[in-house]
């Protein structure tokens, strides 16, 4: 299904999918390699972003993301753990494994509950509501303060204590 959802969209910034097949009862994709790090990894190894660079990794972002909300779908899982830098600097979204049909596309029970990563999320979908293409934008945003702050704008240990952070609105500026 990931496989499927991915072949949709055709873009720069996303990871291109060449096939999916089952073999020995198991399924697999393959994909093009894309030689370098995720996000997160390279800001553990170099620091901090300038907000510049963090700028330009966002235009990317935000190009991939209107490609796959194009496509009537929603990524739902945008982090830093799901976004390599290619060693020439290309910036490609992976990791299509929680995406769903935009809303307006309809809805069915896979859409239902909670998908994705809870420290990126945006309220709502914290409380398990589906989510439009606003839930990316929020966590594109909850990216881009990571790759500036190496923090989260909430952090929590908990999945409890961060719903109730956002309920208080205890983010950090």
């Amino acid at each position: 299904d990931e496989a499927r959802r991915l072949a949709r969209v055709r873009h720069h910034n996303i990871l291109t999918v060449y096939g999916a097949d089952q073999h020995g009862g198991r399924v697999g994709m393959w994909t093009e390699y894309v030689r370098g790090k995720p996000l997160e990894g390279y800001i553990s190894e170099h620091g901090a972003l300038s907000a510049c660079e963090a700028a330009v990794i966002g235009l990317d972002l935000c190009r991939a993301l209107a490609a796959v909300h194009a496509a009537g779908l929603v990524h739902r899982d945008v982090k830093t753990t799901n976004v390599m830098r290619e060693e020439g600097g290309r910036i490609v979204l992976m990791d299509f494994g929680s995406v769903a049909e935009a809303p307006e596309r309809g809805l069915s029970a896979w859409n239902a509950g909670m998908h994705g990563t809870p420290i990126s999320m945006c309220p709502e979908q914290l409380k398990g509501k589906v989510g439009g293409p606003a839930t990316d934008t929020y966590s594109l945003g909850v990216l881009l303060y990571r790759l500036v702050t190496k923090r989260y704008p909430i952090e929590a240990s908990t999945l409890e204590e961060l719903e109730e952070k956002h309920r208080r609105g205890a983010q950090t500026p």
